[in-house]
């Protein structure tokens, strides 16, 4: 099965070469969506063998993985990874595996499968728990990591996305549609470091309380549709 992986990228100059180089052990090609990035990122993917899109100015995640779902149409899996280290490569074949094994069709990699652990600061225990709560409530699931970027798709899934929002609430969007398209979703357990640089301008409170208001709205908009 013919596989990639999608890394949306800012500002991610210090990261970027490792996670692509990492990747590429366990997918056929590697597509690099710079979105926007002011430093050195796009060059360093450059000098690698993976793709490029390169956006002229910072539009938003939910652009970015837009335009990289644009170009995957004929792989049969495709794997979502940030770019700025907090997710390890190596556990790539964690997500891929319910594809090939199980059919599932989106794959979650869950921080907190089997609940937070110790090194989890006490604020992103809390927002997480409120935008699961939101996603799942929108999505009609179970998750326990709705805000993970770190997914594998099957070629089924890739089709059904309608990217509306252009920043970070589009993790929940994503699981939404999938839902609404009764594809089959399951989450895997992996890790996640957070001592690495992060490239958002907003803090953690702002950048919470934004993606909350997404999922309403867009809660809000699935209801009116129906």
């Amino acid at each position: 099965m013919k596989s990639i992986a999608l890394i949306p990228a800012y500002n991610e100059q210090a990261a970027i070469v490792d996670i692509i180089n990492r990747s590429f052990k366990y997918v056929d090609d590697v597509l690099v969506i710079d979105d926007g990035s002011q430093d050195n990122t796009s060059k360093l993917v450059e000098k690698t063998d993976a793709m490029l899109i390169r956006h002229p100015t910072n539009y938003g995640k939910g652009v970015a993985l837009r335009d990289g779902f644009n170009q995957v149409k004929d792989y049969d899996i495709v794997v979502t990874i940030d770019g700025d280290g907090q997710h390890n490569p190596d556990e790539i074949p964690l997500l891929i595996k319910p594809i090939i094994e199980d059919g599932a069709d989106l794959v979650n990699g869950s921080r907190y499968l089997n609940g937070f652990d110790d090194n989890t600061p006490a604020y992103r225990r809390i927002g997480q728990q409120v935008l699961d709560i939101a996603t799942n409530i929108t999505a009609g699931t179970s998750l326990t990591d709705s805000q993970s970027g770190f997914r594998a798709f099957s070629s089924r899934a890739v089709k059904c996305f309608k990217f509306r929002d252009t920043g970070f609430g589009i993790e929940s969007e994503m699981i939404a549609d999938a839902s609404e398209n009764n594809l089959k979703i399951v989450e895997v357990g992996i890790t996640v470091r957070y001592d690495v640089e992060n490239s958002s301008t907003k803090g953690p409170v702002t950048h919470g309380v934004g993606v909350l208001l997404k999922i309403i709205k867009d809660k809000a908009i699935r209801t009116f549709n129906r």
